[in-house]
């Protein structure tokens, strides 16, 4: 009975084993035919017996093509004899192998993979077979690249960004060190960059700068670098340079590129660049140097009337300095009550009587003196800091003018000239609304400016809100008109009620033909516009006669007033008065 209970037993335990067995091999199968890593069985001598799917996906190799075919099908070549004799021995003594290797599809493309090669032994330790097991790392290698690339690469434009544009430079520096040449670092910056991104729009902004970037990279050399360092500051690296001509060369054909207008959406929009230049070894023997150094002739370039270049001097950087101080305190001047107004007299031509001022600011500094506005104005307007400075010029000049109506002096229009972000705001007429409340001004004693080229970067802006401050009473004026590309279809639509003539066109008007006529054209168009004219600049007799000569109705300049503080212009209202 026993014995009969015990080969049940066994027989029962057998049949249990052979199902655990089935079900060990059914999972292991389903795990060989589901899983995503490529799987390989080889015999002892490297003929493939089996493969997985995920085989056949990786490298392209169908079973039927695999089986009976030695691994080296997938070899790619991009290893040598000592890497696969490396290989064998560990496989052979250690029965194991893992590491990273590159193999070739059926495509011919070439991949990295993650291998492990186990042996297959027998209870004796006798290896059968070789089982490799691998995983495709081309995603991984492609995402890591692609971070590498947007980490030394601007988003925008695609160029180099600012640490990829330094580690070349280094790079160029030490080649230049060992050979004894020469490196040329151009910095470019585009001119009234903030005021057409301020104005049109940040969308507009970058696809300029896109712009700007694809001319760069087409004008310059395969071997030179261009790179952005942001906002609209460009960097191009200049190796292997003979001689300081050669940058200049480069310069000229930077300055060609910007001939042609930028097509942006609709709109054509002619840029300049300001660009200032360093050179290795004579203004700098390091990265740092080099590039704050060609960053400061750059400034310099833009002082000087922009759309041009200048080679770096050592006196750049006392400046430099000075400019930087100024900036600083120009934010605490405002808190300070450091700024002043002085009050230039508009003049009518054929009586001599004043009409109007224009305020102008100044400013009053604690130990540089009067400093000038040429000096602090373009600063302002680069930082934004314009806004506040220019709403309390507007305000000043409102509360100064109705402190004279009070007084009882001749009524007279107070013209503030407003700047192209000032003029962008989309709370300008609020503001001006709650001055004018707020000073208790005659909306008609107050004369707004703006300039044609700010009139004419959005036109359909410039009528919308050059209508809401006519319907205001407020007295619209565009400044420095013949300067800018009006369109005479826009122009004529804008509700202002004068045009101002840019001095340049006054200072020759009896010797240059060319300016006396373009002068004659603009009253012109003023007269047939029911629209005054005001000429500013205007400093001698002879400028004054030819004016009243053709018909200009108010003068604005030294020859009658310069600018003066408001008790002096005070004094000439009752002198005249």
């Amino acid at each position: 009975m026993n014995q009969a209970n015990n080969e049940l037993r066994k027989n029962i335990q057998n049949v249990i084993n052979k199902k655990t067995t089935q079900e060990k091999l059914r999972i292991a199968e389903k795990v060989f035919n589901n899983t995503g890593e490529g799987i390989a069985v080889t015999d002892i001598d490297g003929t493939i017996q089996l493969v997985n799917p995920a085989f056949t996906t990786i490298t392209g190799y169908s079973a039927g093509e695999a089986i009976g075919r030695n691994p080296r099908i997938l070899r790619s070549e991009r290893h040598d004899k000592k890497f696969y004799k490396g290989m064998w021995k560990s496989l052979i003594e250690m029965g194991n192998w893992k590491g990273h290797i590159w193999n070739r599809r059926k495509n011919g493309e070439t991949y990295l993979e993650w291998m492990n090669i186990s042996a297959i032994k027998d209870d004796d330790g006798k290896t059968l077979q070789y089982v490799s097991v691998f995983h495709d790392l081309t995603e991984n290698v492609l995402q890591e690249e692609h971070i590498k690339y947007q980490a030394y690469h601007d988003a925008l434009t695609e160029l180099p960004n600012r640490e990829l544009a330094k580690d070349r430079l280094n790079l160029a520096l030490t080649h230049a060190h060992k050979n004894n040449q020469i490196v040329g670092v151009i910095f470019l910056d585009i001119d009234r960059f903030k005021r057409i991104n301020d104005t049109l729009g940040h969308p507009i902004g970058d696809m300029l700068l896109q712009g700007a970037a694809k001319r760069l990279r087409e004008y310059m050399d395969e071997g030179d670098t261009v790179g952005r360092l942001g906002g609209d500051e460009f960097i191009i690296l200049l190796e292997d340079i003979k001689s300081v001509q050669n940058i200049i060369k480069v310069v000229h054909k930077i300055f060609h590129a910007f001939e042609k207008p930028f097509l942006l959406k609709n709109d054509e929009i002619y840029v300049t660049a300001s660009i200032g230049i360093s050179i290795y070894p004579s203004d700098g023997e390091n990265m740092e140097s080099l590039m704050k150094n060609a960053e400061v002739a750059m400034y310099r370039a833009k002082e000087k009337g922009k759309n041009t270049y200048q080679l770096y001097t050592p006196k750049m950087s006392e400046r430099a300095y000075e400019q930087l101080a100024i900036e600083n305190d120009m934010y605490k001047a405002l808190e300070k009550d450091e700024f002043i107004l002085y009050y230039q007299p508009q003049v009518q031509t054929t009586t001599g009587e004043i009409i109007g001022a224009e305020a102008l600011i100044r400013w009053k500094h604690p130990k540089l003196g009067l400093i000038s506005p040429a000096k602090f104005i373009p600063l302002a307007e680069e930082t934004g800091f314009i806004v506040p400075l220019g709403e309390w010029v507007l305000r000043k000049a409102c509360e100064q003018n109705r402190i004279w109506q009070k007084k009882g002096l001749k009524n007279i229009q107070v013209a503030v000239n407003l700047s192209p972000l000032q003029f962008k705001q989309k709370d300008l007429i609020e503001k001006i609304t709650k001055i004018i409340q707020e000073t208790g001004i005659r909306p008609e004693d107050l004369e707004l400016e703006i300039t044609e080229s700010n009139a004419m970067l959005d036109p359909d802006f410039t009528i919308k809100t050059l209508k809401a401050l006519n319907n205001m009473g407020i007295q619209l004026a565009i400044d420095d008109f013949g300067t800018g590309y009006s369109s005479l279809a826009y122009f004529k639509s804008f509700p202002i009620h004068k045009i101002k003539i840019d001095q340049s066109f006054i200072r020759d008007i009896n010797e240059d033909e060319s300016n006396r006529a373009i002068v004659l054209a603009i009253i012109g168009i003023a007269k047939s516009l029911g629209l005054k004219s005001i000429a500013e600049g205007v400093e001698t007799k002879e400028q004054l006669k030819a004016l009243k000569k053709h018909g200009c109705q108010q003068i604005q300049g030294y020859f009658f007033s310069p600018p003066v503080r408001p008790e002096e212009f005070e004094k000439m209202l009752i002198e005249k008065q």
